[in-house]
């Protein structure tokens, strides 16, 4: 093998492994991210009545 082959062979795998830690911290960050995206309004303090 020429040092061009083992250059392309190390720039491929170097590739491989960035795209695939991109994919897996792009899956992650999706994690747990369920429902519309709203903040929800506070509901209604019910009063008290003096006795």
């Amino acid at each position: 093998m020429s040092r061009a082959n083992i250059s392309r062979m190390k720039m491929r795998s170097i590739s491989i492994y960035i795209v695939s830690l991109l994919l897996c911290g792009l899956s992650l960050a999706g994690c747990g991210s369920k429902g519309d995206l709203y903040l929800p309004e506070k509901p209604a303090v019910p009063q008290r009545t003096s006795n």
